[in-house]
């Protein structure tokens, strides 16, 4: 596999988006070899980088990297797909000199933006069919995947060939809040000893809701600030991103702009995102205008895109995630996609 990395304007040519465009290798009949279907990521929310760490956390989550690696180097030779994986702004090198609160100021639609340049570079890639680009989004990825397909029409670029949504699909911002609040309460619940007494103290549903308004009201505050600062600037958080996220009609943009071949999954052990909408009928119902949809709920796969035998939390989030990070990626998830692109993008 080849991996090089690469750089291509922001959306408002502000800044240069960098990442890793991985390749399989070429053969020795190099300029005889067809053009290769190529996969950009659009990874979910929060500090992403190309490999799918958040160093700001010091977060080795190794998604997007082991994805792009199986994808161009795992796959059978005459089958391997290009992948694009890059750092969202302020992340990684995709930084503005003099700006470190630039990842804070980005928004939804920003992100949107930013993916269609991901896909305007791979679409003038010499290497590439541009007929064959599709998009991988996982989690908030998955959710906004809707209307980078509409934005990448609007750019007069070919239309995307296949979405495939990782942990997302169908779901809202505020549906996935609202779920990883109950986890979180059945968390505290199961907590027993003096560390259950103290945290059902502590975290309850009145505390949180009360939590998420305040925050809430913070983000609409009059002037629309792109970014609000709480805990004495300890914690910033992204308010025009927030604000453009509730205001997303995901069902809507699905309905509407969908339609090229999609596949969907989420697991049953996903404790971020609900899976419901993974069931066939009500994922033909989503994207009634797809060219094709094919949906899965594996029984053990969690939000990290790997699994888990045992019980899934959020009161631990940061070691799962460690813990993890260090595993492989699914198999299950890796042969259900394999499959698909086998079938989509090689007719077999």
């Amino acid at each position: 596999m080849n991996v090089k990395e690469v750089s291509f304007p922001s959306a408002d040519g502000t800044l240069q988006m960098y990442g890793d465009l991985s390749l399989p290798e070429q053969q020795e009949q190099s300029l005889t070899d067809e053009l290769l279907p190529a996969i950009v990521i659009v990874n979910g929310s929060g500090p992403i980088d190309r490999n799918g760490d958040i160093p700001q956390m010091k977060l080795k989550l190794n998604t997007s990297n082991q994805f792009a690696k199986h994808m161009a180097e795992e796959r059978p030779k005459d089958r391997a797909i290009a992948v694009l994986s890059y750092d969202k702004r302020g992340v990684g090198k995709s930084k503005k000199k003099g700006d470190k609160n630039l990842f804070y100021r980005t928004g939804m639609m920003d992100i949107v933006l930013d993916a269609v340049e991901a896909v305007r570079y791979v679409f003038a890639h010499p290497r590439i069919d541009k007929s064959k680009i599709v998009l991988m989004g996982h989690s908030e990825g998955a959710i906004i995947m809707p209307i980078i397909c509409r934005e990448v029409k609007k750019a007069g670029l070919t239309d995307i060939f296949g979405c495939i949504f990782y942990a997302g699909f169908g779901e809202t911002l505020e549906k996935a809040l609202e779920l990883q609040r109950e986890t979180i309460l059945a968390d505290v619940q199961m907590e027993k000893g003096v560390k259950g007494f103290i945290l059902r103290s502590a975290v309850t549903e009145d505390k949180l809701v009360k939590q998420y308004e305040s925050l809430m009201k913070k983000v609409h505050a009059e002037g629309d600030p792109d970014f609000i600062s709480m805990q004495c600037g300890l914690v910033k958080q992204p308010a025009k991103w927030w604000r453009e996220h509730m205001a997303y009609d995901v069902e809507g943009a699905l309905k509407e702009y969908i339609t090229c071949h999609c596949l969907a999954i989420t697991g049953q052990k996903d404790v971020q995102v609900h899976n419901e909408a993974c069931s066939p009928e009500k994922a033909a119902a989503l994207v009634p205008l797809a060219a094709s949809v094919e949906s899965h709920r594996p029984i053990n796969l969690t939000h990290s895109l790997r699994s888990s035998d045992g019980r899934e939390g959020l009161l631990n989030i940061k070691s799962n995630f460690v813990r993890m990070g260090k595993l492989p990626l699914d198999a299950e998830l890796l042969s259900i996609t394999d499959d698909w692109c086998d079938r989509r993008l090689f007719g077999l």
